[in-house]
């Protein structure tokens, strides 16, 4: 009987402690307090999170809200819809220039693309950059180029290629190369692109008569919130 009532009471014991112990809570999706990442995650964050990301909505009363429940008008419709087509239509930007003679023992930057501002109450960018220069000289040189990018207009550099592109031009012939590179961009930058020449061999040697540049940065839109620059 003693034993009995031994094992009544740590049972009870037991259901109280599992009665009273505190419910796990579920962490806010995508900083909304009222759509949870675990109950209403398994279906809906993952698509609350990637409309937040791009600006499409950041709440309803407060940035804090997201209304899951409540209806949508026509006029926010539209208001959504705009958001949307904006976020997912690239920016393009292209250069097209011709910068003439070219010293390669001075690592130049030959083009460079206009200022990129990624402003406040969007979203973060991924950026896909293409690059193609050539030129010629009156004697056989080696060329070498880097895709480069700016975050302070110009006075640093930053490669997005992590191998340098060579390329040959033969005397007196036009010759060239072209290469890519992608950069991830937050809320906040001001970005610029380029192409930077050096010399492929020895230095002191031939450098260009004369040279064309192109470039094209394709600028998308993207998750997260965290850039390499």
């Amino acid at each position: 009987m003693i034993e009995l009532r031994k094992l009544t009471l740590v049972m009870a014991a037991a259901t109280a402690a599992f009665v009273t112990a505190p419910a796990a809570v579920a962490a806010p999706c995508a900083g909304f307090t009222d759509v949870d990442d675990t109950v209403v995650g398994a279906s809906f964050c993952r698509y609350v999170e990637w409309l937040k990301n791009r600006a499409i909505t950041l709440g309803c009363a407060s940035t804090t809200l997201y209304c899951p429940n409540d209806p949508v008008s026509r006029l926010q419709m539209a208001a959504f819809m705009n958001r949307l087509g904006t976020a997912l239509t690239p920016v393009q930007l292209r250069v097209d220039t011709a910068p003439g003679a070219v010293d390669l023992d001075t690592n130049v930057v030959v083009c460079q693309s206009a200022d990129f501002v990624v402003t406040a109450g969007t979203f973060p960018r991924r950026a896909y950059v293409d690059v193609s220069i050539n030129g010629n000289a009156p004697a056989d040189v080696g060329l070498a180029a880097d895709v480069v990018m700016t975050v302070d207009a110009g006075a640093n550099w930053t490669n997005l290629n992590t191998v340098v592109n060579r390329g040959f031009v033969a005397a007196n012939q036009w010759g060239g190369l072209s290469d890519i590179g992608y950069a991830d961009l937050d809320v906040g930058q001001t970005v610029r692109w380029g192409v930077r020449m050096t010399r492929g061999g020895i230095a002191g040697t031939t450098d260009l008569a004369d040279s064309r540049c192109q470039l094209r940065a394709l600028i998308y839109s993207r998750d997260g919130t965290v850039s390499p620059f």
